[in-house]
């Protein structure tokens, strides 16, 4: 695959702070993922996607996954778990541009981006989460949320903020008092969906997969190896509904 590297800013980041595409993503968490239902699209144009891929650590990977893109409308696609070695910004032989961070790991988690040709002058920043899965403690999911709260409150200034990722964590259905949480969720909620839920209160923003009724096949982001369990654990949030007309 042609690729050639500009001389565009690394991906933000430490190591440590995984809200700026570090490698906190390094929890990989099996299964099968359904990328249709993860996209968000702000009222004109803009369309948005969370995914985990698992692996696009080899160039054949990359190539795979554009071929599937091809098949969709999307401008910025956030990745998880890429498993690519090192930092760097590339243009693809297709003109899109990858960004992309290792996790703390070599070749394990990590996250990045994939921004369609057509915007690729026009994107400043972008911020992708990849959360601890339930093999880690709760203390490294709240320092995950305190460095989203730094990315949101940075001295980049913002009309809106979108926060997109694998956050590992299943909100389920709205429960009393939650205007944050919309009518349409899916399954039960856990003890990291409840952290995920006061995140949410705490920063102003709506979990935007919970206010579109969709068809069950349309809701889960997911599928164990089995197929038999589906979950949604991947969302897209926001601090104002109304530049979403769908997700």
């Amino acid at each position: 695959m042609k690729r050639k590297h500009r001389p565009w800013p690394l991906v933000p980041g430490g190591p440590a702070s995984p809200g700026y595409g570090s490698g906190r993503g390094n929890y990989g968490e099996e299964g099968a993922r359904n990328l249709r239902v993860t996209g968000g699209c702000q009222r004109n144009q803009l369309t948005l996607a969370t995914y985990n891929g698992r692996t696009i650590r080899l160039d054949n990977h990359l190539a795979e996954l554009e071929v599937e893109l091809s098949h969709i409308k999307w401008h910025i696609l956030g990745l998880s778990e890429v498993r690519r070695e090192g930092e760097d910004t590339i243009t693809l032989e297709s003109g899109h541009l990858l960004y992309f961070r290792e996790g703390d790991k070599a070749s394990q988690g990590g996250v990045g981006f994939l921004v369609n040709k057509s915007l690729v002058n026009n994107v400043v920043e972008v911020i992708q989460v990849y959360a601890p899965t339930s093999a880690h403690t709760d203390e490294e999911v709240e320092a995950m949320y305190e460095d989203i709260t730094k990315a949101i409150h940075g001295t980049t200034s913002a009309h809106y903020n979108v926060v997109m990722g694998d956050f590992n964590a299943k909100v389920g259905v709205q429960e009393c008092d939650e205007p944050k949480i919309g009518p349409y969720g899916l399954g039960r909620r856990n003890h990291r969906g409840q952290m995920l839920v006061n995140f949410l209160e705490m920063q102003g923003l709506f979990l935007m997969n919970s206010f579109y009724k969709k068809k069950l096949q349309r809701r889960w982001t997911w599928q164990s190896p089995d197929t038999v369990t589906k979950n949604e654990i991947d969302f897209i949030m926001a601090d104002k509904k109304h530049i979403f007309r769908d997700v």
